[in-house]
């Protein structure tokens, strides 16, 4: 719920085994928007992160394939317009692939990051634990040594049969 807040809550979900063209191509383009719109609210500067280029590069593939695709649509026969479909289809799964895997490899960071950090305040914790199990010995037994001085002072005053401010 944190990451979200800091994110002002967004998010985009992904179905990363659908096999629906259309479907995958209306993923992209929900995150091309989603970032599109954070250049838009940080002044047109974007997040400079190596996934944010790897996605930009991969929609400028994208954008290129699409031109040449077009470009050579008439001129081209099926088997062609067959076999540059599956090429697009394979850099595109092989993009998403490696976006995929720094997107892990970013959460496993992540999460290192945070089990460390509780393991260490975990740690901390126990140190103040016993810390304050040790001054709380050390206390009770300063309040016995106490009570026996005192006590010893109560019995010899009552051997000398004298009163005393004690």
């Amino acid at each position: 719920m944190e990451v979200l807040n800091l994110c002002e809550n967004r998010r985009v979900l992904f179905d990363n085994k659908t096999r629906d063209a259309s479907k995958r191509a209306e993923q992209m383009n929900m995150l091309l928007s989603l970032v599109n719109r954070v250049i838009e609210q940080n002044a047109g500067q974007p997040y400079s992160d190596e996934l944010f280029a790897e996605i930009q590069k991969g929609e400028m593939n994208f954008r290129d394939q699409q031109e040449e695709f077009n470009s050579l649509k008439g001129n081209i026969s099926i088997k062609e317009i067959s076999e540059l479909k599956e090429q697009m289809k394979e850099q595109y799964e092989e993009q998403l692939k490696r976006v995929t895997d720094m997107v892990e490899m970013k959460l496993k960071e992540a999460t290192g990051n945070l089990e460390r950090q509780l393991a260490e305040e975990h740690a901390a914790r126990l140190r103040a634990e016993e810390n304050a199990q040790f001054e709380q010995r050390k206390s009770n037994e300063e309040i016995r040594m106490l009570r026996e001085s005192l006590q010893k002072a109560h019995e010899e005053l009552s051997k000398k049969g004298g009163c005393a401010i004690l």
